[in-house]
């Protein structure tokens, strides 16, 4: 009968402290990649667009830099950019146009979901832009084939929320990212 008993009592067993502990943190790291994971929609868009649209400033300016060809621009609109090159129409007239190139044209942003600002350097409020019009895009940001550009800061924000970053701009090609507002 004790021999019954031991025999019982040996298949009986269970977890060990070091196992279930082995089991907790694998279950807490899971959960904290999980919870990052998931985060704020809003500021992952805000952060992906705005290193997209630095991203295509410094192509274009690197192209230009390249090719040496005619200068371009990058025109905004508070929901929409695109990189714009003057195009002769006749003897008298030019127009800015967008490029058509998947990386380099029109982008338009979601709508509601981000809206775009910019100031020259000099302007302490930044400029509202006007709504997108069907007459044609504005340059505001010229770039040339000596990689210089106009200074300025573009900034990127959720409406209705206080989401910004900001794309700083310099006279001599420096395109950066920031999170807070230069001073």
């Amino acid at each position: 009968m004790m021999r019954l008993l031991r025999v019982e009592c040996q298949s009986q067993r269970g977890f060990t402290l070091l196992e279930l502990l082995v089991v907790l943190v694998l279950i807490g790291i899971v959960a904290s990649l999980a919870t990052l994971s998931l985060g704020n929609g809003a500021e992952r868009l805000l952060r992906s667009e705005s290193e997209r649209l630095a991203g295509v400033l410094r192509l274009a300016r690197d192209e230009l830099l390249i090719t040496g060809g005619a200068d371009r621009a990058l025109g905004l609109r508070r929901d929409a950019y695109s990189l714009l090159e003057l195009v002769i129409l006749d003897d008298a007239s030019r127009e800015w146009q967008p490029l058509l190139d998947p990386q380099l044209g029109p982008r338009q942003l979601e709508e509601g979901l981000l809206e775009i600002s910019f100031q020259q350097n000099g302007n302490r409020r930044p400029l509202p832009l006007p709504l997108p019009q069907t007459g044609g895009w504005e340059p505001h940001v010229h770039l040339s084939n000596t990689g210089e550009m106009t200074p300025g800061l573009i900034i990127l924000r959720v409406p209705r929320q206080n989401l910004e970053r900001h794309i700083e701009i310099g006279l001599e090609g420096r395109v950066e990212v920031l999170d807070a507002q230069p001073r």
